[in-house]
């Protein structure tokens, strides 16, 4: 006889859908409430600036994270450290330069276009 932990995964897939569904309708009462009162509901259709390079991101972080791992492994073939404190802890220092450099890209082209 099973025990109840084939029902894990079906109470975590139910949880999930219950708070999209309830994000979705308050968005939905927020939308209604604003239009109500007379206010423009487009202010929720703005398209984010931050997201305009995500090849960039993306690549970096990944370049980044590889470089973390690699370097985790070679500090913890040393002995330096431990295993897993070595490569996760380096994986999240080098991701994080990643996406350090790809803010000041990002920066950086953004205003070369605000120049042009």
């Amino acid at each position: 006889m099973q025990g109840p932990e084939f029902l894990i995964p079906i109470v975590f897939f139910i949880s999930i859908a219950v708070v999209a569904i309830i994000i979705r309708k308050f968005q939905n009462d927020e939308r209604l409430a604003l239009i109500e009162k007379g206010g423009d509901a487009n202010i929720f259709n703005r398209t984010s600036k931050s997201n305009s390079y995500p090849a960039l991101r993306y690549g970096l972080l990944l370049i980044g994270a590889g470089i973390g791992i690699l370097v985790g492994n070679l500090i913890a073939e040393s002995r330096i450290m431990d295993d897993e404190a070595a490569v996760f802890s380096c994986l999240m220092i080098f991701g994080g330069i990643g996406l350090f450099a790809s803010y000041f890209i990002e920066r950086k082209e953004a205003a070369k276009q605000e120049k042009d």
